[in-house]
Formats: C-alpha cells, structure tokens, sequence
C-alpha cells in the first residue's frame, strides 16, 4: 500500500531518470511475491494498521526470507520502521528497495529524504526529493516535502517556489496551502497570506493546525489598525517599502485598514464582530477583483489565487465562506450561523468543490 505516495509509471521511470551522481540508478529486477508472501504482507499490513509494528515487521521478514527480491515487503517494512520512528532503519530499507527497478521508486526516495531530514542530514534529503521530482514532476509531495526541508535550512525563497509548484499540481492539499500561507504571512506578505490561509480553511476548517491560521487570518483582517485608548483615535499601520515582488498589494492592504477602522462608525454600532468581518470581506474582494492588474498579471497569487476569490465575491458566497473558516474560532454566533444556513454553506462548498485551479506557473 503507498499510503499518500503517489507512484510513477516505470516508462516515466526510465525516460525521465537523471538524477544526482551520488544517487545510482536502481540496477536490479524484483521477484514478484507468491501467493503465500502476498498474503504475509497483508497480514502485515493489517498489523501495521492497528500500530502493532513489531508484528507487522515479523511478517514482512518472513516474506523477505523467502523472496529477498519482493520490493511490496521491503516497501512496507519500510514504512513500519518509519512510524516506530525508527529513522536509520527505514532509510537503510529505503536505500534497498530504491536498488530496484520499479513503481515504488519515487517512493522509496521521498521516505529516505524523509528519513534524512529527520536525523538532520538536509543537505542530503534535498538530493534525494529532487530525485524523486525528476523521476515524477507531476507528483506534488516531493515539492511540498522538499519545501519544508528549505525550510528547515533557512532557504526561504526555495521553499516558497517549490510549495508554490505543490499547490499547483494539488490546489486540495491542505498542507501545502497552509505552508505557504505560513511563508507568506512570516515573510509580511499580508494579502498573499490571507488568500492562501483562508483557502487552507476551506479545505480544512476545524483541526490543531486551523486554529493557528485562523488566527492568523484574523491579524491579517485586523489590517494594522489600532486604537488610541485614551483618544480613542484610529490608526492605520502602513508598510513603509512593502514587498512587492508577489506583486503589488499595497492599495489592497491599505483596504484592508481602512475597512477594518469603518467598525467604528455608527452606522455599525450594534452589528456582531462576525458582520462586520463579512462586510470587511466583501469590501475587500471587490477592491481585489477590480484593482488594475496590468503589472501583476504575470505573478502566482494574482494568477492562481485572485480569480478563485473574486468568482467568490461574484457567486455571492463571501458570508458563507467567512463563517465556514471560522469554526475553529470561539464566536458563539459561527456556529448559530452555519446550524441556521446549512444549505448556503453547502451550496458554497459544492462551487468550491468543483472550481477548477489554473495550471499556471510559478
């Protein structure tokens, strides 16, 4: 079983395998399993299931021992000794199966790059999670996977670029959003970071990981804005230089104060903080969905994210969406809210669903 590791097709395999001078090319040919082994796996891989992972390791060593060639036995007791965290292991299983000629390839690759970054060896990782791209550069988790690892390395631009190629070939990967909601929002790219946390929110509106981007949508919405208490006056924080470079945002974050200080107005006294977000939100996708793009129209957030919200707006799902990504917040109103419009969030769900993400470039 590949357990979220999608396989390549062994023709890719070889006309696309060109990879580092320190990684070999697989040189042997594996010995399909018996009846008998087959069913050594699956009783393996039933005990792996229930975390017994001692057991389902003495399986698959009972298969090995009798077919040393079966890449499926090596396969999965790689993955045992993987989630018993038994790094060295599975990475020394991992470097035995990935001598194979066969669809566990890519696989093999990204669990020794795993392994690798999680004893440390970075550097090394990274070889092996561009091998497992040039062997399968439609597969996306080596671009997440890899992404992280520059993360951890302090090679912040790679690692945009490569998540960015992640969310692409995924845009339903929840993971790889929010990584780069996270970059963004650590890097001051403010709307870039709204955008991309709230479609993690989407994807995924209530676990331990929504919590933290929630939050952080909610300081993004905050648009600088602070007040005064002993004036009670508003002000709104203004990027001095603000980066530009995912394209120009300022009008927009300068939107996003000023429809944030209009809370304050008597024409909104008395509306719940929740009604106020929603009409901050619209007033904001309508500035993003009219502003002049002539100079951002070759950027990744204008291009990818941008047409996805601004047909929101348009559908007229912004206040189904605001309460939807806030459920893992604490407003009682929320979920008043969603029990009361049931068939408005999934109408919003059911368009989102079905929206089809650009194939663009980064």
């Amino acid at each position: 079983m590949l357990k979220k590791i999608a396989l390549s097709t062994f023709a890719i395999l070889l006309s696309a395998f060109c990879i580092s001078a320190q990684i070999e090319a697989p040189k042997l040919s594996p010995v399909p399993s018996t009846e008998n082994q087959q069913r050594l796996i699956m009783q393996g891989i039933v005990l792996h299931d229930n975390k017994d992972y001692e057991g389902a390791i003495r399986k698959y060593e009972e298969a090995l021992s009798e077919n040393s060639d079966s890449v499926e036995a090596i396969w999965e007791m790689c993955l045992s000794y993987s989630a018993k965290g038994d790094h060295q292991k599975s990475l020394e299983l991992a470097y035995r199966g990935a001598r194979y000629k066969s669809r566990l390839l890519t696989a093999f690759y990204t669990t020794a790059a795993n392994c690798l970054d999680d004893m440390g060896d970075s550097k090394r990782a990274i070889e092996f999670y561009d091998a497992a791209i040039k062997i399968s550069p439609d597969d996306a988790l080596p671009h997440y996977n890899i992404a992280i690892c520059y993360l951890r390395i302090g090679k912040q631009e790679e690692a945009r670029k490569s998540v960015k190629r992640a969310v692409i070939l995924n845009p339903n990967h929840a993971g790889s959003n929010l990584l780069l909601g996270n970059i963004f929002y650590n890097g001051g790219y403010r709307t870039p970071a709204l955008l991309a946390l709230s479609r993690f929110l989407v994807l995924e509106p209530k676990s331990e990981r929504s919590v933290s981007a929630y939050k952080s949508v909610l300081k993004v919405l905050q648009g600088g804005v602070s007040v005064d208490d002993k004036s009670g006056n508003i002000n709104i924080m203004v990027e001095k230089s603000p980066k530009n470079d995912e394209g120009d945002f300022g009008t927009i974050d300068l939107a996003l104060g000023l429809s944030k200080a209009a809370d304050s107005l008597e024409q909104n006294k008395g509306k719940t903080k929740s009604q106020l977000a929603v009409e901050q939100l619209d007033t904001f996708l309508s500035i993003l969905s009219e502003i002049d793009q002539k100079e951002n129209r070759s950027k990744f957030v204008f291009k990818y994210y941008v047409p996805y919200f601004s047909e929101m707006k348009r559908r007229s799902f912004v206040e189904p969406f605001y309460y939807y990504i806030s459920r893992s917040g604490d407003d009682p109103d929320v979920k008043t809210w969603l029990e009361g419009n049931f068939r408005r969030v999934n109408e919003f769900l059911s368009w989102s669903r079905q929206y089809q993400w650009p194939r663009v470039e980064k």
